[in-house]
């Protein structure tokens, strides 16, 4: 593979192999990385709204909604009483995210013992500094 100076490069390749990573490793319990990533902040916050569900996750309100549908499809989240669309997750979601999460632990274990303390440390120091450039 052509190793390429450019940093947009080195991070859509980088971001590419972490994805499929992750997904392979989450496969077990059928879910994918964005339903994880929907499953797990849903969790954190109990309830939400779409729009409020979308901000948490950096989402545009129209792919939200093509998500939750996938979702509630699943049987994973249900609405629930609320402002709006207001969500939480089902009986089932619970369940599969905590599998998805014993996963989700796993890989992150794995693959800070390929990288090494130092550069797992680094990528995460790094991923959070160009999330805060605007």
């Amino acid at each position: 593979m052509y190793e390429s100076p450019c940093y947009c490069t080195n991070l859509r390749r980088g971001a590419l192999w972490a994805t499929a990573y992750y997904d392979k490793m989450l496969a077990p319990s059928g879910l994918s990385v964005p339903q994880y990533y929907l499953l797990i902040n849903l969790s954190r916050m109990e309830k939400a709204n779409l729009t409020q569900w979308a901000q948490r996750v950096g989402l545009d309100r129209t792919t939200m909604v093509r998500n939750v549908k996938k979702l509630e499809s699943k049987g994973l989240v249900a609405l629930t009483n609320g402002s709006g669309r207001t969500f939480t997750l089902t009986e089932r979601g619970r369940s599969v995210l905590a599998h998805g999460v014993a996963l989700w632990e796993d890989a992150q274990a794995r693959l800070r013992e390929k990288l090494g303390p130092e550069d797992a440390d680094a990528l995460l120091r790094i991923c959070r500094k160009l999330q805060a450039t605007d």
